[in-house]
């Protein structure tokens, strides 16, 4: 294939088509439900108190103005048997002024990932939180297994798909942008996985990226005529070997989330 030169737009802006929901500084315990689609629910530095989170779906995100504490630094960040989560806490031994509760719609949310930062001023400077379920749903055999599963953080990433049967997961149906990230050695048995369907323009099934070589992400409300233009979910671009193009390969339902898959062309793809 003829060399590409990926071109990339800015995307920087963490928000695109969540809903935010700003937690208010007030020191006393408020309650804030989910909505249908995406919500972000944002807390900036200050004493917001001890609040709850309800309707918390797959879909939804905790915007944090700091990292929040992990004692092992693993990503993961598990609530307390208290069933709170500190967000302000520093150490094992200082927690801060501000507890969470979390509820979803099976119950309790007890562990949330961590999907990194855009590192910039205001909004998009905040870290950034989802239910650890939705990584963990794909830690099975059918995408390789835990130790091959990558996924799409918020920031701008390399992902190395060597050695085979890697899975990128990309949890776009948060609605943020995800970033402009680089996969390099993507073939034959690896995936990227999505949670809300990309935009096929063609509806064979076939992805094409745009003029300037790069994948426009869609967004939480996608699959949308507007997402070549605007990617809402963030950009990629697939190089080392080039790719120009991915193939839908089907839905499946894991955990109650619907995930989206896709995989490298092959001789049987039709054209764009």
């Amino acid at each position: 294939m003829a060399d590409t030169v990926p071109t990339f737009r800015d995307n920087s802006t963490l928000i695109t088509s969540a809903t935010k929901v700003d937690i208010l500084l007030n020191n006393s315990a408020d309650v804030y439900n989910g909505s249908a689609g995406a919500t972000a629910f944002v807390f900036k530095e200050g004493n917001a108190g001890d609040d709850t989170l309800n309707g918390f779906s797959s879909n939804d995100s905790i915007l944090n103005y700091k990292q929040i504490f992990d004692g092992n630094g693993d990503g993961f960040i598990q609530f307390g048997a208290n069933g709170e989560l500190d967000i302000d806490r520093t150490s094992r031994k200082n927690a801060g002024n501000d507890q969470i509760q979390v509820s979803g719609d099976n119950g309790p949310v007890t562990e949330l990932r961590y999907l990194g930062s855009k590192g910039g001023t205001g909004d998009n400077g905040l870290h950034v939180y989802a239910n650890s379920a939705t990584l963990k749903n794909l830690w099975i055999s059918e995408f390789g297994g835990r130790a091959n599963v990558m996924e799409n953080k918020v920031g701008n990433e390399t992902y190395d798909f060597a050695g085979a049967n890697k899975t990128l997961l990309i949890d776009n149906a948060l609605g943020l942008n995800m970033g402009q990230d680089v996969l390099t050695n993507f073939g034959a048995g690896d995936k990227i996985v999505t949670t809300a369907k990309l935009f096929d323009n063609t509806t064979n099934n076939v992805v094409g990226f745009g003029k300037n070589f790069v994948l426009d992400v869609s967004g939480s409300t996608g699959p949308q005529s507007t997402d070549p233009k605007m990617g809402p979910g963030g950009q990629i671009d697939i190089s080392s070997p080039d790719v120009t193009k991915i193939k839908y390969a089907g839905t499946e339902v894991h955990g109650g989330v619907t995930y989206y898959i896709y995989e490298a062309p092959d001789a049987s793809t039709p054209p764009l």
